[in-house]
């Protein structure tokens, strides 16, 4: 399943096919793609499809996913017949400086049902056709919430792959959006799956060593943290914050009640940001609120609720809680995400200072009109949402999370996923993360965003299955990720 998928626009349906009739349609349509390809007679192109895949995938879509993507290559100089697997022609398109893998699909009527780009593997031998009864796949759609919907009860890494491709098609062909990676753990297998381009227009897929902002996904490092830090007794989760504040904080009497459990589970009673933050600069708003500013906060805070009274999401709790422990500790947040979970862990780009060495790897973000955003810098919000990582290292965290290690962060990694806060009938909180209770099953997940990123991260210890998505876009991924992990848990029939 390791692979990278460029773009696909795909309809599948029942076939049984004779192999040397399609053989020789192929070629026919392949000939008839190339031609108008080169002409860039998008419309040509598209009357090729059959009615199904028309209504799958709009011509607008169509059109932008050649401009964005294809088109952009230059014009095909000839194309190699690679192989026919599972009733699907593969080819090689060979352009001036670049070489694509094209896996085509026709009805009966010789109209494209399915069209998928590849990197082409330049170990892929040529081989010769194979008779093939045929294909028993189902259709896709153009809505995500429908989408799944269409593929079989019984899980196959190719009705997941599909699965994928679809929903990331529709998200990259998006005006606003930019670069997207996918991880998957499913059946004790690993893949990855990469999109559009890291910067707008240099046509350079992201890859493994692509960084990514991943936002409120910190907030589970911060939690492992905490975990740990209980583990080695250093802090208790009943501990009142009150405890590890300078002397001037601890007369504010109405904190007295607020601990690092409430921190962690979003029920201290305190608001989602505090009320003396005032960005200097909007575009990159926690980059000057120290760790003063904090303290002086916490100093003439009222709370407006009581601690343990109601579940309020909070930035500011997951800030104090990073603080706290490298106040506590002699040293900064960064350096004990390092110290206690990627050293362990082996998570070696996950960072919250990206080294001079990555710089060039970590893509520029887009905001929710498709413009340059700047990154964020935290001060006293590090622990809230302050991280970077890649797809490699978050998909090795979800596997850390789905089995834990039989170590201290293992042990810390299992405390946050115990429930503390009962939510609503199907939520509950553990430390950080949210467990969702779909159809009597558990799903842990959190998201992120910063202004020009997005992030989600889910997983199922009982079914060993995870799911990372991120974008260096301000569109949310929450609905590619969800509908991914409940289909890898067969949640959606």
């Amino acid at each position: 399943m390791k692979y990278i998928i460029l773009a696909l626009l795909t309809c599948f349906t029942c076939l049984r096919l004779t192999c040397f009739a399609q053989e020789e349609k192929s070629e026919k349509t392949i000939e008839n793609f190339k031609r108008y390809f080169n002409a860039k007679q998008t419309d040509s192109i598209y009357n090729q499809w059959s009615g199904q895949a028309k209504g799958i995938t709009s011509k607008q879509v169509f059109d932008s996913l050649l401009q964005k993507q294809l088109y952009t290559l230059g014009t095909i100089d000839s194309s190699v017949f690679l192989k026919r697997e599972n009733g699907l022609d593969h080819y090689r398109l060979n352009f001036k400086d670049d070489s694509l893998k094209l896996i085509l699909g026709t009805d009966s009527n010789n109209f494209i049902e399915t069209l998928l780009f590849q990197p082409y593997e330049k170990n892929e031998a040529v081989i010769s056709a194979q008779t093939v009864d045929s294909t028993d796949l189902p259709p896709t759609t153009d809505s995500l919430n429908t989408l799944t919907k269409a593929i079989p009860e019984t899980i196959t890494e190719r009705s997941i792959d599909d699965l994928v491709d679809s929903l990331a098609l529709k998200y990259i062909t998006l005006p606003n959006t930019s670069g997207l990676a996918i991880g998957i753990i499913n059946k004790g297998k690993t893949g990855y799956y990469y999109y559009g381009e890291t910067t707008q227009g240099n046509k350079q897929l992201p890859d493994h060593e692509t960084l990514f902002e991943i936002g409120s996904i910190s907030k589970t490092f911060t939690a492992t943290l905490l975990a740990n830090a209980v583990l080695k007794e250093s802090v208790s989760l009943d501990d009142p914050i009150l405890n590890f504040l300078p002397d001037s904080i601890v007369t504010n009497e109405t904190l007295k009640d607020v601990t690092f459990r409430n921190l962690a589970t979003h029920t201290s009673g305190l608001p989602k940001m505090p009320n003396n933050f005032h960005p200097v600069d909007e575009l990159d708003p926690y980059k000057d609120y120290n760790r003063r500013d904090l303290f002086s906060f916490l100093k003439n805070y009222t709370l407006k609720n009581k601690a343990d009274s109601v579940y309020t999401y909070s930035n500011l709790g997951y800030g104090i809680i990073g603080e706290l422990l490298a106040y506590k500790n002699r040293t900064s947040y960064n350096e004990m995400v390092r110290d206690i979970i990627c050293k362990p862990l082996d998570l070696p780009n996950t960072t919250e200072f990206p080294e001079s060495k990555n710089q060039e790897h970590f893509i520029p973000t887009y905001n929710k009109d498709g413009q340059l955003t700047p990154h964020w810098h935290f001060l006293a919000f590090s622990g809230a949402g302050s991280l970077k990582s890649t797809a490699p290292d978050l998909l090795k965290y979800a596997e850390a999370n789905i089995n834990p290690p039989n170590n201290a962060i293992g042990k810390a990694i299992l405390l946050t996923q115990k429930p503390f806060w009962l939510a609503s009938e199907t939520l509950d909180l553990g430390l950080a993360w949210h467990i969702t209770i779909d159809n009597f099953q558990e799903i842990f997940w959190h998201n992120g965003s910063t202004f020009g990123s997005s992030s989600f991260i889910a997983f199922s210890p009982e079914k060993k299955v995870a799911i990372i998505v991120l974008a260096n876009a301000a569109q949310s991924v929450d609905d590619i990720g969800l509908l991914i992990i409940k289909k890898l848990m067969k949640i959606i029939p």
